[in-house]
């Protein structure tokens, strides 16, 4: 039987972490699109991009975080 932390473990972790985080960077560039139309007076899409910018930001460091805390 392996053990709980094996390599394979931590190396399907990280895979995992990378898929989403590549996800949510080309969410985050989205919505910094949609966030540029604040500029233009265009109020929702801009504040709906800024959500999602704001949003995907924030997950992608709490991604990091949580494979900081892995190791």
């Amino acid at each position: 039987m392996a053990p709980a932390d094996s390599d394979t473990d931590r190396f399907a972790s990280a895979l995992h972490r990378g898929i989403l985080g590549a996800l949510l960077a080309i969410l985050a560039l989205l919505g910094l699109g949609w966030a540029r139309r604040l500029l233009a007076g265009d109020l929702l899409w801009g504040a709906i991009g800024l959500l999602l910018f704001l949003g995907a930001g924030y997950w992608i460091v709490a991604l990091f975080r949580e494979g900081l805390a892995e190791r």
